[in-house]
């Protein structure tokens, strides 16, 4: 769907359409003259399914006479025009100069600019598609279609041997890069990605030699510009990347890392940052090139929500005491136990990295003392079981429980009463409470619970990959499988309600998997074998095996070898895979997370216009926030954040956010739930299907303000004693449909 900017210049002449039917610009014509420009001509290209160009030539729009003529060529394989200046004369009506600027490179102002009144073509984020305007004798006015820019791939520069690897366009952009350097060369590159809030790594050559980084203020900094150099090495007789600088948004220089040599490159496209790299690689980085995307504002990030306060329970009596919610882990639990109970706990944590040591609360005395540590790097505690006596209102004993151990039980719990402090998906960062002589009860604070890495197992040779913690389960695994190892696997991840599948090794050998009837099961177990195998002298994955919450256990894959390895973490279910790949699965880790059961939800039919992709937010518990931005042709894009149990849940931006940003409505949450949606959606020229061009939205409370303008094609979205708990829809670069989850009230 293209965006039409309407004519700017003077008035008059005879209207004038180059439409829509080709791809991109590979040619612009100007004549000028004594006046003014007399004419503009556009030449075209429209890529076939095999992405080969087929030019369509231009009309002259204006009069041809005495003058000069001025051309500028566009690459319309890697290259586009982002915006358009000129100037015109408001008396005569005549544009008199014009100047294109390309991802890539600026023309000269080809005409003349004394005297006249400036106007510009762009939209940011966009490209021109095509012109149209108004001409007769002169070229009177100049308009553009814009449509979304693609990303530019600058070609890798370097040598041609080694591996090939691509990392793509699919990244939100560059956290950190770091380099592995020797005296000659770059002989690793370590590249952190952002894709929607989470850190993705990729790596290629080897890490040998010192070693630097260049860490980016992501996402208020890009990296925009890139230059690099290359030559021979004496040594291994390879072409290879030698030096590497970047520099960012905030105009910052990175250092120089590496040794400059003679032969420079620069990457570097107008208004855009860099968002992938792929290159050449074994030994060391032999070639680079790189993607930048134009820069687009996204929707403010919601504040952390506040700690969840657990009262205190157990016995009555004793005095108030907090250690507060203002860190990040518990590391250390200490407890010392007498005859009639708990005298006194202490607690040690950490925040931004630094140890804070408790106070004790209760009183020192004769008994024993037990202490269980946690680590915080990949650690956390999600629940306290204990016992009370009621009748001197004191605490017996206590156990604590985190995402991977459990303590034993401190104390005693012989006809106690029993109590728990747990939160379903969180875990606890601070602790609070009564006690004098003793310890009488026992409360927590709670904040959402991380996932828990496991680091990978079996050999470090191989590519590395990662596929993150942004899945809500797993599907289904199935693997290639030879006589000695496991020579692939693949998994299919659920994402918001649809499949996403990831491969890594060669897909040889026999064929077996293991399906998981998601969303009722999870896996929550992993078991594993990794050796050696003779045939490759390499460190393999040799078997893997699953449990499901379910209580099943999936048959062995593979062939069990003498090194095992456990991923399990208490309460928690697999939601991603990471390892090392190549033509087996050298190494393979996960990641685990909390897992909440989700409700059942009726599912209203998305309505608006045709066109689009799908696209699902799935079920939560509420919503909190709601963002809509505004476009040329009505509404760019939505973003809805969500409660998934007292937790804040961010969704993707649907759409594509322009320049005026978004606008909000925020609930009061949990109070305050959407009931009801009204919308329009109309066709707009070039738009095929048809936008949405207006959203309002109703709660229990209050109805929004309308986000848009109204037309006649409206519909309601809703259902009576039920509210809002998930969005569904359809989205391009503008929002083409929308449709709701509800739950009964």
């Amino acid at each position: 769907m293209a965006q039409k900017l309407e004519a700017k210049g003077g008035k008059g002449g005879n209207q004038w359409d180059d439409l829509l039917d080709h791809d991109n610009i590979a040619k612009i014509h100007v004549r000028g003259g004594h006046e003014g420009i007399q004419y503009v001509k556009f030449d075209y290209v429209k890529f076939d399914n095999l992405k080969i160009g087929q030019p369509k030539l231009g009309s002259i729009h204006g009069l041809s006479r005495k003058g000069f003529t001025q051309t500028f060529e566009i690459d319309p394989t890697s290259e586009y025009i982002v915006s358009v200046e000129g100037y015109y004369d408001e008396s005569k009506g005549i544009i008199q100069a014009l100047k294109f600027k390309t991802n890539k490179k600026t023309s000269d102002m080809i005409g003349y600019d004394e005297n006249g009144l400036k106007f510009s073509l762009e939209v940011k984020g966009k490209a021109i598609v095509s012109f149209h305007g108004f001409a007769d004798t002169n070229l009177n006015s100049l308009g553009a279609y814009f449509a979304p820019a693609p990303p530019t791939k600058f070609d890798y520069q370097g040598g041609s041997g080694a591996q090939l690897w691509d990392d793509g366009s699919n990244y939100n952009g560059v956290r950190k890069v770091s380099f592995s350097l020797d005296d000659t060369e770059i002989r690793q590159i370590r590249i952190e990605y952002d894709k929607s809030g989470l850190v993705e790594k990729r790596e290629y050559g080897s890490n040998v030699g010192r070693q630097e980084e260049f860490v980016l203020d992501y996402p208020t900094e890009y990296i925009i510009y890139m230059e690099g150099t290359c030559d021979i090495v004496s040594d291994t007789s390879k072409n290879r990347v030698r030096s590497l600088m970047f520099k960012t948004s905030k105009g910052r220089t990175s250092p120089i890392f590496g040794k400059v040599a003679a032969r420079k490159f620069v990457f570097e496209s107008n208004g855009s940052a860099l968002i992938g790299f792929h290159g050449r690689a074994a030994a060391a980085v032999d070639a680079i090139g790189a993607y930048f995307s134009p820069l687009i504002l996204s929707a403010p990030a919601p504040p952390p929500p506040p700690a969840e306060k657990l009262q205190a329970k157990g016995g009555n009596g004793g005095n108030q005491w907090d250690d507060l919610a203002d860190h990040d882990h518990v590391t250390k639990i200490y407890v010392q136990g007498g005859q009639e109970g708990i005298q006194y706990v202490k607690f040690d944590y950490v925040k931004n990295g630094q140890p804070q040591s408790g106070s004790v609360h209760g009183l020192l005395g004769r008994g024993f003392t037990q202490t269980f540590e946690i680590d915080p790097t990949n650690e956390h505690l999600v629940s306290v079981e204990g016992y009370y006596d009621e009748s001197k209102g004191l605490v017996q004993g206590l156990k604590f429980k985190t995402n991977k151990k459990t303590s034993d039980m401190i104390g005693y719990d012989e006809n106690g009463l029993k109590f728990s402090l747990e939160v379903n998906g969180k875990k606890i960062i601070g602790f609070h409470g009564y006690a004098q002589t003793y310890l009488n009860s026992l409360g927590a604070y709670f904040v959402t619970a991380p996932p828990t890495k496991f680091d990978y197992q079996g050999g470090s040779g191989a590519q590395l990959w990662d596929d993150g913690t942004n899945y809500n389960g797993v599907r289904k695994i199935s693997f290639a499988l030879d006589a000695n190892e496991i020579r692939q696997i693949r998994i299919d991840y659920d994402k918001g309600g649809l499949i996403e599948r990831r491969e890594y090794g060669g897909n040889v050998g026999r064929q077996e998997e293991f399906v998981v009837d998601y969303p009722s099961e999870y896996i929550i177990y992993m078991e594993g074998t990794c050796d050696i195998v003779s045939d490759a002298s390499k460190n393999r994955v040799r078997s893997l095996m699953f449990k499901t919450s379910k209580g099943r256990t999936s048959p062995i894959f593979g062939k069990v070898a003498a090194r095992k390895f456990v991923f399990e973490s208490n309460g928690s279910a697999l939601i991603g895979f990471h390892g090392r790949a190549a033509a087996a699965v050298d190494a393979i880790g996960a990641y685990f997370s909390r897992f909440i059961l989700p409700p059942s939800a009726e599912t209203l039919q998305a309505k608006g216009g045709e066109g689009g992709d799908p696209w699902s937010d799935g079920v939560f518990n509420g919503v909190r926030n709601i963002y809509v931005g505004q476009g040329e042709n009505g509404v760019s894009a939505v973003k809805f954040v969500y409660d998934k149990d007292s937790q804040v849940a961010e969704g993707n931006d649907h759409g594509k956010p322009t320049l005026l940003g978004y606008e909000e409505f925020k609930l009061e949450y949990p109070s305050e739930y959407i009931t009801t949606v009204e919308g329009c959606f109309d066709k707009i020229f070039g738009s095929g299907g048809g936008v949405m061009t207006m959203l309002k939205f109703k709660t229990n409370k209050r109805t929004s303000p309308p986000f848009g303008l109204e037309t006649t094609s409206n519909f309601v979205l809703g259902k009576e004693g039920y509210k809002i708990v998930g969005f569904h829809g359809t989205s391009s670069h503008e929002l083409h449909q929308l449709g709701v989850y509800v739950m009964p009230i």
